[in-house]
């Protein structure tokens, strides 16, 4: 019991600590959850032409790995999140999957009847809201995103096929979990993460991290010592 209190009391110190940090953030992460909020208008007229005859088209318009500008998306659509959010957002590389597929038409399958509209529109712009009585052949966001995937992964045998594998799911906010007084003490904030936790708490106690022995040369007097570490001899402080 000690040793999960030393351990949860850190690591609460050290995630406080975190907070006030200054936390840098990557540009690409930052520019695909602000382009997850958009709602782009309903494409309702779409050129219909047969798979060759797209890809022939995307092919006549220079249409290249040159011209994909975000590296990855983040599926987050208020579309979708408006029905349903059990699930945190799939992160798909968008680059990756274009050098993989050399077939833009892939998922690009069709583009508006609108010629000055862009050759690649968005998913979302053809598919949004799921049985829309005025577009009963159209299917919904979730579903034109499930059938496109889930399809080809199971075509090339490469990529998950199942909701854990695209998916993480969401963690419910802590606060309405969480039974703690006012200024709590480490024990206090240990002895209530486990009230949840225990389960993670006895896995963590058979980690390598938790259990590491042998010398170590930064520890002084404990250079050469085989016996030396955290299952045996140390203090797990951190």
């Amino acid at each position: 019991m000690i040793k999960k209190i030393v351990f949860f009391s850190s690591l609460v110190l050290l995630t406080s600590g975190l907070c006030r940090a200054e936390v840098w953030k990557a540009p690409d992460q930052e520019r695909a959850k602000e382009r997850s909020k958009q709602v782009v208008p309903f494409i309702k007229e779409y050129k219909d032409d047969h798979k060759i005859a797209r890809k022939m088209s995307l092919m006549d318009a220079g249409i290249s790995l040159n011209d994909v500008q975000d590296v990855y998306f983040l599926m987050d659509s208020p579309i979708i999140k408006d029905r349903e959010d059990h699930y945190g957002p799939v992160r798909f590389s968008h680059k990756r999957h274009a050098n993989l597929a050399k077939d833009c038409s892939k998922c690009h399958h069709f583009r508006p009847k609108d010629e000055a509209a862009l050759e690649t529109t968005r998913c979302s712009a053809c598919h949004q809201d799921a049985f829309n009585p005025e577009y009963p052949e159209r299917i919904g966001l979730k579903a034109a995103y499930h059938q496109q995937c889930i399809q080809c992964h199971q075509e090339q045998a490469k990529g998950p096929v199942d909701c854990k594998g695209c998916h993480l799911q969401n963690v419910p906010d802590h606060k309405q979990l969480v039974q703690l007084p006012d200024n709590p003490d480490p024990f206090q904030v240990t002895a209530e993460c486990l009230r949840c936790h225990d389960a993670q708490a006895e896995d963590m106690l058979t980690t390598a991290h938790w259990l590491w022995k042998g010398p170590s040369p930064y520890t002084t007097g404990h250079g050469k010592e085989v016996m030396h570490g955290k299952g045996t001899t140390a203090l797990n402080n951190y």
